[in-house]
């Protein structure tokens, strides 16, 4: 996996810039991998910091803003990012991407503009992405290809759209998110994670059920997340459920379950036909 920084704007727009190490500094220090002699940028301002297959960007405490989403990272703060997150530092912008294959540098180029350009003009929210499959599968066709074509399309949405860290999907009246983090335990990507529930899930009268199949860990800070996501939904008139969570979590959600009547089910099958 080749993590990338994609210049967003300014006459390098669409140049794309390899992480090859795992420490990155920008700013106008020497010492910098990435500089820019700009009054807004700090010598050493920020760092992109590779551990795995995870990338962290870390504030250096320059007196700089730095800042993802639109969202100031605080000094000496270690954040996650994420695909199609965008990075400022000073003056400069820049989406991360991240690619699978080995590019030239032509086909590079191509694909961080094919990137950029992507990521332009409004976003289908995962509800509309169900229903324009669903539509395209059930519209006439043409060709047998077209048709083949749409059916594929409406078992992908069946099996669920991906937002970040979930896969949103539709059972009837049910919309199923699966989180798809392990560990449910740094600060920063819990905030994420609240952030694309929210976004995601913000239509009225919703009948949510979490699958936690995936988690292993989680925090009270977590436990904390659910609560307020749980309330957040209540505000729109919806409800929310928990499936799949692990024996040795279970104890975690025991003043979930008084204070907001959570009903948490052992599997999925379960959840989806009883009553909550």
């Amino acid at each position: 996996m080749k993590f990338y920084l994609i210049v967003s704007k300014g006459k390098h727009r669409g140049m794309p810039i390899p992480i090859h190490v795992d420490l990155f500094l920008i700013g106008t220090d020497k010492a910098c991998q990435l500089r820019a002699q700009h009054p807004e940028m700090g010598g050493q301002q920020c760092a992109m910091v590779v551990r795995g297959k995870k990338v962290f960007i870390r504030d250096l405490g320059s007196g700089k803003k730095t800042s993802v989403n639109g969202e100031e990272v605080p000094g000496s703060e270690e954040w996650p990012l994420h695909k199609n997150d965008l990075v400022a530092a000073g003056p400069l912008e820049f989406r991360v991407s991240f690619s699978e294959k080995q590019l030239s540098q032509r086909d590079l180029e191509e694909w961080a503009l094919k990137t950029l350009d992507d990521d332009t003009g409004p976003k289908s929210s995962a509800f509309e992405e169900f229903d324009s499959a669903m539509k395209k599968a059930d519209d006439e066709h043409d060709d047998a290809a077209a048709a083949a074509g749409a059916i594929l399309g409406k078992a992908s949405a069946l099996k669920g759209v991906i937002r970040g860290r979930l896969r949103i999907s539709r059972d009837g009246a049910i919309t199923v998110v699966r989180i798809n983090d392990i560990y449910m335990v740094e600060e920063a990507e819990l905030r994420h994670i609240k952030k694309e529930l929210q976004d995601n899930l913000n239509l009225p009268n919703l009948k949510v059920l979490l699958d936690l199949k995936n988690v292993r860990r989680m925090s009270s800070a977590a436990v904390g997340l659910f609560a307020e996501f749980s309330d957040f939904l209540k505000k729109n008139g919806g409800r929310m459920a928990i499936c799949r969570l692990r024996p040795e979590l279970a104890g975690m959600i025991d003043d979930l379950r008084n204070v907001f009547n959570l009903k948490v089910f052992d599997d999925k099958p379960q959840a989806l036909a009883g009553k909550w």
